[in-house]
C-alpha cells in the first residue's frame, strides 16, 4: 500500500521536527505502508531514513498514485494522558494513525547528510556553545532578555567556549538539517522552547531547554540528552496543569532542573557541569 503523508503548510521549525516521531511510529507498526513523506522545504528532511522518499511541496511528487494520502494538522493535546506525553506527537499518533505512543519510536530523528554535516564543520568554531534565546511565535512567554543573553554568552567565553547564536550565524533559519548539523558540532546547547530546542532533541549534544511563562508538558517529547529547566512553580505556567499524574509523568520521563525568578545562574551551573 503506497501512502503518502504531508504535514499541512505554515507550520514552524518545531513542529517539522516533531514529525520524525510520528514517522518512526508509522514505519514500525504499519508494516504494509510504503510511506513517502512532503513538508514545507527545510521541514521535509525529517522524513529521511524513516520513510522510503521524502519531498517538499516545491518539488515534484515522485509518485503521483498513492493508495491512500494522509494530510497532518497538528494540535495541542488536552488529554491528560498520565502514560505518554501530552504533546502533538502523541495526539496525532492517537486521532489519526490510531497508535499508543511508543517511547523506542517517541524521540525526534533527523539525518544529516555528509555533505551538510561537512559544511558544519568548516562554519562552527571549534569549542562553541550553540544557543537559541529569541524565538519567532510568542515571544514575550519565551525569549530571554538581552540581558540574559549577554550573561550566558559571557558564561560561556569564561568557560573558554565560543557561543554560537542560532538564528544569526545559520543562513537557513528554519532547516531542521542544518539546525542538527550546527548542533551536533558544539559542546552543548542553550535554548528557548522553539524549533533549534527540538532540533537539539534529535542530537546527542548535551541541551538545556529554558522555559519562562509556557508550561512545558504538552511542547516537548522526551530526549535522553535534553534537561528542562523550568520556574518552580511551573504548575500556574500557561496551559496551567492540575492533574499531579500528568505532571508526574513528565517528570520521571525528562531530566529536570528549576529556578526561583532568574534562570541565569542555574543556566550557569548547568553549563559548568557539562563543560567541565
Amino acid at each position: 500500500m503506497n501512502v503518502l503523508i504531508s504535514l499541512h503548510k505554515g507550520y514552524g521549525l518545531g513542529d517539522g521536527v516533531q514529525m520524525s516521531a510520528v514517522l518512526r511510529h508509522v514505519a514500525k507498526y504499519r508494516h504494509n505502508w510504503v510511506v513517502d513523506y512532503q513538508a514545507e522545504e527545510g521541514k521535509h528532511q525529517v522524513g529521511r531514513g524513516i520513510v522510503a522518499r521524502t519531498f517538499a511541496y516545491s518539488q515534484q511528487s515522485p509518485d503521483a498514485r498513492y493508495d491512500a494520502e494522509v494530510l497532518i494538522c497538528l494540535y495541542d493535546t488536552w488529554c491528560n494522558w498520565t502514560d505518554r506525553p501530552n504533546t502533538r506527537v502523541s495526539s496525532c499518533l492517537h486521532e489519526v494513525f490510531d497508535l499508543p505512543w511508543d517511547p523506542e519510536c517517541g524521540r525526534y530523528r533527523v539525518d544529516v547528510s555528509p555533505s551538510v554535516a561537512r559544511w558544519a564543520t568548516d562554519v562552527v568554531p571549534p569549542r562553541s556553545v550553540a544557543f537559541h534565546y529569541q524565538g519567532d511565535s510568542d515571544k514575550a512567554r519565551k525569549d530571554l532578555t538581552d540581558l540574559e543573553a549577554m550573561a550566558v554568552c559571557e558564561c560561556i567565553r569564561d568557560m573558554g567556549r565560543t557561543p554560537y547564536i542560532l538564528g544569526r550565524h545559520i543562513p537557513k533559519g528554519y532547516d531542521a538539517e542544518v539546525n542538527c548539523a550546527i548542533i551536533a558540532q558544539c559542546e552543548a546547547f542553550v535554548g528557548i522552547d522553539s524549533g533549534p530546542s527540538k532540533c537539539a532533541s534529535a542530537t546527542d549534544t548535551p541541551a538545556l531547554v529554558v522555559w519562562t511563562e509556557h508550561s512545558p508538558l504538552p511542547f516537548h517529547d522526551p530526549a535522553d540528552n535534553t534537561t528542562h529547566l523550568v520556574p518552580v512553580e511551573y504548575s500556574g505556567c500557561e496551559p496551567v496543569v492540575t492533574d499531579q499524574k500528568v505532571k508526574d509523568w513528565f517528570e520521571s520521563h525528562h531530566r529536570m532542573r528549576w529556578y526561583e525568578h532568574d534562570p541565569v545562574p542555574e543556566i550557569k551551573a548547568w553549563l559548568a557541569e557539562v563543560l567541565q
